[in-house]
């Protein structure tokens, strides 16, 4: 993963020097969408019967299309995260910028309850069906990109920063 996301990164900082943060942030969470999309099995949404797990279907979601769809979702989201901290020392109040209680650590913590948060869903969506555990993952994760990126696009304006 590191290999991918620290060139992506470069990347990306190299290319906040020509657009706004606005705009790679739309294209970084499309990128997401888009993986995200990928890792979703349409196979299982039509008929679960079989026990071979798809095996064969050409919808199915196999080891080539799990893996480009993971590291494209992954390294995006990664990216992403350092835009949202570019945008966000922007338009940080002074008083949230220093002393113990600052900016970073806010981010460092609700960073870590969105960490727990989704270890709690993960394990609940196991109980439900280790049948359906991807879809019952990444389709709730597709919606949430999905109205990060309306939210991002209705609010375009807005966030010129």
């Amino acid at each position: 993963n590191g290999l991918l996301v620290v060139p992506l990164s470069i990347t990306v900082g190299y290319l906040s020097s020509t657009y706004q943060d606005r705009v790679l942030m739309t294209w970084l969470i499309a990128a997401g969408c888009l993986g995200m999309f990928l890792l979703i099995d349409v196979t299982d949404l039509v008929d679960s019967s079989n026990d071979t797990y798809n095996e064969g279907q050409p919808l199915a979601v196999g080891p080539p299309r799990y893996v480009s769809g993971y590291f494209l979702t992954y390294v995006s989201i990664q990216a992403f995260e350092g835009v949202i901290g570019s945008a966000l020392s922007k338009v940080i109040p002074t008083a949230l910028a220093s002393g113990t209680f600052n900016s970073g650590l806010l981010a460092t913590l609700v960073d870590t309850l969105g960490r727990a948060c989704g270890d709690l869903f993960i394990s609940l969506m196991g109980f439900v069906s280790m049948r359906q555990l991807m879809n019952l993952l990444f389709i709730p994760a597709f919606c949430v990109l999905a109205t990060c990126l309306i939210t991002i696009r209705k609010y375009y304006d807005l966030l010129a920063v």
